[in-house]
């Protein structure tokens, strides 16, 4: 949700210009202020950010985004195995066309990365996992550890940092690239012969047109949250991302019907689906990416039509039901990063938070936005130390913000 001042909006952000009467009032029932999600002098990424919200330092956690999706696709990577994020992408004219492929479809897109990738599989050393829409897993394996090493040294661009600029000069670079570069060309003489995908240019959507590989790494290290914090929690996305952190934390990664990532996913079923979690764990992770997706594509009305309708669709049943149960729980909102609409992609720097419940002062701010948050003077440069704050019951104070 989080963005930069915007000509176009007269110098306010997505976030300040739209109707958001939920987070508004949590603002006011409780704290505002600000945290930063991603540190200093790490890549911007929904992977940093969201280790950050679960309560993990990146800086001690964190070893690469398709590791991640690959656990929330119960792969078990070996010694001498290094998983990419390989998404289904869309090249035109030269560039970076549209890095979801059109927000391609799952069903369509698990058979073709399934069927291409095995035509892959019989010359490479790797292997494909489908996932969701755009977004599936590739399996490097070598037979030593320098090739390994190689494979995670080897710099990978993210499709999502370049729409609309010439990928040929993006491709990867360094250690493993010849091969790296040889399946992607490969995939994209492939690809274009795919019945579905020449059926997905006839019926007007973007090519599914390349295999992308980036965001390489090893399983990571991660205490549990029963270790950390001795307490059951689930997990609600339609990103592989987020639950695999959550399987990765010893949570409950639950699947809802209709959960897309976009702007038509299921909001009923992801909320009713948390609330009745709660009688059962100790809190619930719900996490909505249609604002992030809105941002990649330079889009301010869906931005903030997406802002809206999280609001809307999730913020305010969460807000009620909370309001009934004032005095046994905590309830917090905040963005994992921010996503600039100028500039189509991620960026650091810091993110507003809103929470009240027990143990939190009210400010009585009227607006949940950046520059409310910054006005208040609270702010957090860690963000798991704000979430460990909040999980962990510690009291909000006005005028005296803990571990700052």
């Amino acid at each position: 949700m989080a963005d930069f001042p915007l000509e176009e909006l007269e110098g306010k952000t997505p976030l300040e210009v739209a109707s958001t009467p939920a987070m508004d009032e949590i603002s006011k029932r409780g704290l505002i202020g600000l945290h930063s999600p991603i540190p200093e002098g790490i890549p911007p990424g929904s992977d940093i950010g969201n280790l950050s919200l679960f309560g993990y330092n990146p800086k001690e956690s964190f070893s690469g985004r398709a590791p991640l999706e690959a656990a929330r696709q119960g792969i078990v990577l070996r010694p001498n195995e290094v998983a990419f994020r390989c998404n289904l992408v869309s090249l035109r004219d030269g560039v970076m066309f549209d890095f979801t492929s059109g927000h391609i479809p799952t069903e369509i897109s698990r058979v073709i990365v399934r069927e291409v990738g095995e035509e892959l599989e019989k010359k490479y050393p790797v292997k494909f996992y489908p996932g969701v829409s755009y977004r599936h897993i590739a399996v490097v394996s070598g037979d030593t550890e320098g090739f390994v090493s190689s494979l995670e040294s080897t710099e990978c661009t993210p499709p999502h940092d370049i729409t609309g600029k010439p990928w040929a000069d993006y491709l990867p670079n360094g250690p493993a690239s010849t091969l790296l570069i040889s399946i992607m060309r490969d995939s994209q003489k492939l690809l274009p012969e795919h019945s579905l995908s020449k059926k997905r240019v006839i019926e007007g959507n973007p090519e599914p047109n390349s295999f992308w590989l980036w965001g390489q790494g090893k399983t990571p290290a991660m205490k549990s949250y029963k270790e950390l914090f001795n307490l059951k929690g689930s997990v609600i996305s339609a990103v592989d991302l987020v639950k695999g952190i959550g399987i990765l934390a010893g949570l409950k990664s639950i699947d809802v019907p209709g959960a897309t990532g976009w702007l038509d996913t299921n909001y009923k079923g992801k909320i009713d689906t948390a609330l009745s979690e709660l009688s059962e764990v100790d809190f619930v992770f719900v996490h909505v990416e249609a604002p992030d997706e809105a941002s990649h594509q330079g889009r301010i009305d869906l931005k903030i039509r997406a802002i809206e309708e999280f609001d809307k669709y999730i913020v305010a049943p969460a807000l009620e039901y909370f309001i009934k149960r004032h005095g046994e729980m905590r309830l917090l909102v905040t963005p994992d990063h921010i996503t600039a609409i100028q500039t189509k992609t991620h960026a650091g720097g810091l993110v507003p938070f809103a929470m009240s419940g027990v143990g939190i002062d009210s400010s009585g701010v009227n607006k949940y936005c950046e520059t409310t948050a910054r006005q208040t003077g609270i702010m957090y440069p860690e963000t798991h130390v704000l979430i460990k704050n909040f999980l962990t019951n510690v009291p909000f104070y006005i005028g005296k913000p803990q571990n700052l």
